[in-house]
């Protein structure tokens, strides 16, 4: 008779969640992406010719699982949220050890109006840089993404989205740094567009973030597109950033508003200093399930250092189905004086990678797998 009586609880205890939820008319999806591949670098480290063969993580995508969902409020408004972790197949270990939600965690409202969310967001750089490269900025071959530093998502930020108009659309964010008695410092501000008429895709961001103290600021600013000519695209890509790179190849945006660390504020700059990334792409689809591409990219450095590199790649993409892809890339990457740019990857762990030694060049070869879910 218990087990019965255990039985009719259950069961009535999941038809009143099921009434529940289909009053509220909600969704949730659970979503990931798998992605591991097998690498090769060659450079000279330490006046050394040094080589490394690696089973590597996140080479085309960041390896990720997800929560995102909805629920209908009635009169077209939306209850929006996302919740991502990053992690390395590989090993299993989370890619940030001290934040389970490393990618995204924010909740919004969506309605006729547009978008307004609240949380940790993805920046519109990092969602658009994937439209203006062939290599989806990403992989060993990836120029933009690797001579590129842009800041891919932030802490403790407010957004709007606009409805499209026209197939555009425009994003205006705002990060509050949290620091008392200075609402400045630490704040990241972020305005951008994006449009896509017919077989023209562009799109253009700012960024501007200041230190804990709004006593120095770092300005970042990207611009490119892509143009479907009947058998894949070519992409243009251009990036433009005054933190100081050239004699570290550190990034200072690592932790503005909290990429990685929120206490510690971007390294400084000298005014007039600029790098200039100029990127062009393009692919060929030689069938429904293989494309191949190629690209070129440069940087250059306005400051005394002069130090520029260049890069050069080839891409196969072979789609299994519409959810597994086989990649493989190979590329060829020059430094000049004593700049130390390398092959990264989408969010490569930090021992899978060689740094090259001061003016040294680095050949990637890398062949992988990337599976979505």
């Amino acid at each position: 008779m218990k087990k019965n009586i255990n039985i009719t609880l259950m069961a009535a205890s999941l038809g009143m969640v099921a009434s529940s939820a289909a009053f509220a008319q909600s969704s949730v999806t659970l979503y990931g992406v798998l992605d591991m591949f097998s690498g090769y670098q060659s450079s000279t480290v330490g006046g050394k010719h040094t080589s490394l063969t690696v089973l590597g993580n996140n080479g085309e995508m960041t390896s990720r699982w997800g929560i995102r969902g909805n629920e209908d409020l009635g009169g077209g408004y939306k209850t929006t949220f996302d919740l991502e972790n990053g992690f390395d197949p590989g090993t299993g270990q989370q890619q940030n050890s001290f934040r389970l939600f490393d990618r995204q965690a924010w909740v919004g409202i969506s309605g006729n109006f547009g978008e307004v969310r609240a949380g940790r967001q993805n920046t519109p750089m990092f969602a658009y840089s994937g439209n203006m490269d062939a290599f989806g900025a990403a992989t060993y071959g990836s120029a933009y993404n690797n001579f590129s530093n842009w800041l891919a998502r932030v802490d403790n930020d407010i957004s709007y989205t606009s409805p499209k108009i026209y197939n555009s659309q425009i994003e205006l964010h705002y990060s509050l740094g949290e620091k008392a008695g200075n609402i400045a410092g630490n704040a990241v501000y972020q305005a951008a567009g994006q449009t896509q008429q017919g077989p023209v895709f562009f799109a253009l961001a700012y960024l501007t973030a200041a230190n804990a103290t709004n006593t120095n600021r770092v300005q970042e600013f990207m611009a490119g597109g892509n143009v479907e000519y009947g058998h894949g695209k070519v992409y243009l890509g251009y990036f433009r950033a005054n933190e100081v790179i050239s004699a570290t190849t550190g990034n200072a945006l690592s932790n503005p508003a909290g990429k990685y660390d929120p206490t510690v504020g971007p390294v400084g700059n000298t005014p007039g200093n600029y790098h200039n990334t100029y990127s062009v792409s393009a692919d060929y689809r030689v069938n429904p399930a293989t494309t191949i591409g190629a690209g070129y990219g440069l940087i250059k450095d306005s400051s005394a250092f002069g130090n520029n590199a260049r890069q050069v790649s080839l891409i196969v993409n072979y789609d299994l189905s519409k959810r597994t892809r086989l990649y493989s890339v190979a590329s060829r990457l020059n430094n000049s004086n004593t700049a130390q740019f390398k092959m990264a990857g989408a969010s490569i762990t930090t021992g899978s990678f060689l740094t090259p030694g001061a003016g040294q060049s680095e050949t990637g070869v890398q062949v992988g797998i990337r599976h979505l879910f």
